[in-house]
């Protein structure tokens, strides 16, 4: 699913711009569309005075010859191409008529070819890795369609980034983002729908407002701003996004958000258009298909916690770190166990430990050795952890986030060290409290003389190649002196390591 938060981000970073210049020229066409009615009132069309519409037909065909465009026009079924004459008359703001009399004549005789498409006069300006994402303008056809999925892929972002189940994210309203100068986080509020219940503990299907809000990061709130200016409903994600559009009589359904159901298909129609358009180009960068079926909903937030678990220093896209979302999702208001959030990440947390253990039992059955002075914890907790946690069923991600805390679990693995954690000894920054059962060590800001510190001969082989490229600045005879005596230090001391480590034979 990284690929589909990708394109996501490319949509709302990248080729909103053209999007929604195309889609509120598209409503303004609409809404001058003659001989019917937009949403029960008259279109916008007037008369012209004698001898008014002429030099603007004269206008526009001189136009549309300086850029080398044709007449807009469509294709008929037995392929025959016309002239979209009602199309015409929204453009001159005209009654349909005036094909029959002279001015129309001036179109016919203007000997403009006839287009296949009726492009709308929003240029192309966003940029795909340095070139227009499009070779041509959008059409009128399209722009609606483009709404839906610049749409979509502000639900994406949203969803996925934010911590928020799909019930909650479908359910937002305008005006939900906010930006605490104080703090500099982005406050996102919003109903929730699980355990929202009445005094009496009857469920409230309509849902409750959240005391707290979910803290966010800037694309989130930046996707937000995009459907803001998408559309005029209240509901950020409603099931019809053009105002004229109305709910069929035949429809049983009373909410105006759109449901799970629609959005997958929303989903699934986003991805064909992303590699349609990447089989079209020659582009690698499709989304692919990754065996689990048809992509729903529900699989946002949990793909979320895995990457935050497996990939901490990874990139999403467009430079947003893992780790940062971290920081705002696990300790801000979105880490509020109402959520669900925190579970869930507990279980990628169980799961990813379990399988570090697994990893870690068999390196030492092969003979790996292991030093420092947390050397004996580290062996006998990661025998123990495999005798006592292999092939254990969790019967839900609460008990995952009970078992995590486990001090035969806590053996976290950094750059060239592992972390035999015990909070009550480590001397560095804790990311959470000592009897939060989620809390870990910051590994990026290990203390050498940390008891909790062990090493395996996988790090020292990290460690061997950090001592190899110093080796390579001290020998540099242009190196500047301070750098060349700092790194000389920091070379002793990894030296140092790599000493006691073969004398460590315990």
């Amino acid at each position: 699913m990284q690929m589909l938060l990708v394109w996501a981000i490319r949509f709302v970073e990248n080729f909103a711009e053209d999007i929604l210049a195309a889609h509120a020229e598209y409503l303004d066409v609409h809404g001058r569309l003659p001989d019917r009615k937009n949403a029960g009132e008259r279109p916008q069309a007037h008369r012209h005075r004698t001898g008014e519409l002429e030099p603007r037909v004269v206008a526009y065909l001189e136009e549309l010859e300086q850029r080398g465009e044709g007449l807009p026009g469509r294709r008929r079924d037995d392929g025959q191409l016309e002239i979209a004459w009602t199309h015409l008359s929204a453009v001159l703001s005209c009654s349909s008529t005036f094909r029959r009399n002279a001015t129309g004549r001036l179109v016919l005789e203007s000997g403009l070819p006839i287009s296949e498409h009726i492009y709308l006069d929003a240029p192309v300006v966003g940029l795909l890795e340095g070139r227009p994402w499009r070779e041509n303008r959008i059409t009128y056809s399209e722009a609606p369609q483009f709404a839906r999925l610049l749409s979509t892929a502000c639900f994406i972002v949203v969803a996925y980034l934010s911590g928020a189940r799909a019930g909650e994210v479908l359910n937002l309203r305008r005006g939900c983002v906010e930006h605490d100068q104080a703090t500099g986080l982005w406050l996102m509020t919003g109903l929730y729908f699980k355990g929202a219940v009445d005094q009496d503990g009857n469920k409230i299907p309509e849902g409750r407002v959240r005391s707290d809000p979910w803290v966010i990061i800037e694309p989130v709130a930046n996707a937000i701003a995009v459907l803001e200016r998408l559309h005029p409903h209240q509901l950020l994600f409603p099931a019809k996004i053009e105002p004229f559009r109305r709910r069929s009589k035949r429809s049983k359904r009373l909410g105006e958000a759109r449901n799970d159901q629609r959005i997958a298909a929303d989903l699934a129609a986003f991805t064909t258009w992303v590699n349609a358009e990447c089989v079209r180009h020659g582009r690698t960068d499709q989304i692919p298909d990754d065996g689990r079926g048809r992509l729903t909903v529900g699989r946002f937030r949990r793909t979320l916690a895995w990457f935050i678990r497996r990939r901490p220093r990874g990139l999403i896209a467009a430079s947003i770190q893992y780790g940062h979302a971290h920081t705002q999702m696990l300790q801000g208001y979105a880490g509020d166990y109402d959520s669900g959030f925190p579970d869930e990440y507990a279980f990628e947390e169980w799961l990813y430990r379990l399988e570090c253990l697994a990893e870690d039992e068999q390196q030492l059955a092969e003979g790996e050795h292991v030093s420092g002075p947390a050397a004996d914890t580290y062996r006998h907790r990661v025998t123990e952890a495999s005798r006592q946690f292999a092939g254990r069923v969790l019967t839900s991600e609460r008990q995952a986030r009970d078992l995590v805390g486990n001090p035969l679990l806590q053996v976290h693995h950094g750059r060239g060290m592992t972390c035999v954690l015990n909070p009550a000894t480590a001397a560095c920054q804790l990311r959470g409290t000592i009897d939060d059962p989620l809390v870990t060590p910051d590994t990026d800001d290990c203390r050498p003389r940390c008891p909790n510190l062990a090493r395996t001969d996988r790090d020292i082989e990290y460690v061997r190649h950090q001592v190899a490229e110093l080796e390579e600045i001290v020998s540099d005879p242009l190196a500047p002196p301070i750098r060349h005596e700092r790194e000389r230090h920091e070379l002793a001391r990894l030296q140092a390591i790599l000493d006691a480590h073969e004398r460590d034979t315990r």
